[in-house]
């Protein structure tokens, strides 16, 4: 059998939150390059070893059935160590061209090329016309210098084409290749959670210098239209079983008029599956949050990042704890399941701002709370500062939010670390807050709780 691409998401055998919380999601980066190679006639097929618990040896297998002409693999910061050994798994199980994308060799390309022979070419941002264009260049034999948006070696040198221009008309691209991929899979907590993942938009136009996504996607916020979005989610109410749709735009409710556009629309059309999303608190009220419910969204989840301004301001995240306060006292006094996530170990972070910290999440009545540890990701203002004084430490594979990789004035990395773990015990470990979301929340809830207390008093490594 010999296919001409195979998209690979590779193995994810450490991961905190796929372990502890049975989160396991799709990838819909590679499955919209592969919907797009499908339109245009390009056999393609994907292998999700994430989410099917596949390792080397069966992928090795696997790549050699299948023969492939090209294969590309994605990855993230923490995942660049098991993408870089599948690449180099895919080239001596075939012949293939192997190309690597994704968030982390988008900003680390050129070290990536340099100190990875397996690796053939790096494709930069959005893939999905560039990977279709460097395939059929390779078919026909072409000039690889006209290929928008790759970098790739060239007589003993890197070279980095020009960037390829983002996509403005999202409606023009097909829906992810979900039917290539092993949707039974895809769940949050238990079976009976069974998920897919969908966005509306590309592009941020915050400022936040922990994350990546404007200078992945570009400033400019581009959106789906609302029609095109609930087409999509007709679709997936049709052909796949799922309980629920999350949506995983950076900032879901960003556009006011349009979320509410979205959800007139989604309530004429009566299709009847929950979803969640993510809102800032800036950008969402009281009105919203009851047209959000009414159209069927049941969970919010809102970057919270740390109870103390002081920090807020220094990370650029643009909110105040008082519009927190407020945005929380309203999700829950409408009746919507809310998720803060916060970060530990910000700029500025002490002892006492995460304690207070911890308070204000507990004061807020979330109903769920992650504390993740602050991550200074390639491509963010933060990395940057980070790497210019020399503060940054470990492997790429640390960059998981569970194990510290820079440390503060004041916190070691193994203080970091344990006041993480003391951040999930105080909030969780409540009685009064256990029996009331057992009460409301039921088996999933109780799933939570298991995967908190084995975390929480997992010792570090």
């Amino acid at each position: 059998m010999t296919t001409e691409v195979l998209l690979i998401n590779p193995p994810d055998f450490k991961s905190k939150y796929k372990k502890y919380f049975n989160i396991r999601a799709p990838p819909l980066g590679i499955a919209y390059i592969a919907s797009v190679l499908d339109e245009n006639d390009i056999d393609v097929v994907l292998m999700d070893c994430a989410a099917e618990d596949i390792g080397y040896d069966e992928m090795a297998r696997k790549v050699g059935e299948l023969d492939p002409f090209l294969v590309g693999v994605t990855s993230t910061t923490p995942l660049i160590p098991e993408a870089l050994r599948s690449i180099q798994v895919a080239k001596e199980a075939s012949n293939a061209y192997t190309v690597l994308g994704g968030p982390h060799p988008t900003f680390m390309h050129e070290d990536i090329l340099n100190q990875n022979e397996s690796v053939d070419f790096v494709v930069k941002g959005e893939g999905e016309y560039t990977v279709l264009d460097l395939y059929q260049t390779l078919r026909e034999e072409g000039d690889l210098s006209n290929v928008e948006g790759i970098v790739f070696r060239s007589e003993g040198r890197v070279v980095e084409n020009e960037d390829r221009a983002l996509i403005e008309d999202l409606d023009s691209l097909p829906y992810p290749a979900r039917h290539l991929l092993p949707t039974d899979k895809y769940v949050v907590f238990d079976d009976r959670m069974s998920i897919t993942t969908m966005v509306c938009s590309r592009g941020c136009p915050m400022q936040c210098s922990f994350c990546a996504s404007s200078a992945l996607h570009g400033k400019a916020i581009r959106k789906r239209s609302p029609t095109d979005v609930v087409d999509e989610m007709e679709h997936v109410k049709e052909t796949l079983d799922v309980s629920t749709i999350a949506f995983m735009d950076d900032t879901f409710t960003l556009l006011p008029d349009w979320v509410r556009e979205f959800c007139r629309e989604l309530k004429d059309r009566d299709i009847d599956i929950g979803w969640g999303c993510t809102a800032r608190v800036d950008k969402i009220d009281r009105d919203m949050i009851e047209l959000m419910r009414d159209a069927g969204c049941h969970t919010i989840f809102i970057g919270v990042e740390s109870g103390n301004q002081e920090i807020l301001d220094r990370v650029k995240k643009g909110t105040q704890t008082s519009q927190v306060k407020k945005i929380f006292e309203t999700a829950n006094d409408v009746g919507m399941r809310t998720v803060a996530s916060l970060a530990i170990g910000l700029p500025g972070e002490t002892r006492e701002t995460v304690n207070r910290s911890i308070q204000f999440v507990k004061d807020i009545k979330a109903n769920y709370a992650l504390f993740s540890i602050a991550t200074p990701y390639p491509g963010t203002e933060f990395y940057n500062n980070m790497k210019d004084i020399g503060k940054i430490k470990g492997e790429w594979g640390d960059y998981d939010l569970f194990s510290p990789v820079v440390e503060t004035t004041t916190l070691t990395l193994e203080e970091i670390h344990s006041l993480q773990k003391q951040a999930f015990k105080e909030f969780y470990l409540r009685p009064t807050y256990i029996m009331k979301n057992l009460v409301k929340e039921g088996v999933p809830f109780f799933k939570v709780m298991s995967a908190i207390l084995k975390q929480s008093m997992k010792q570090s490594n």
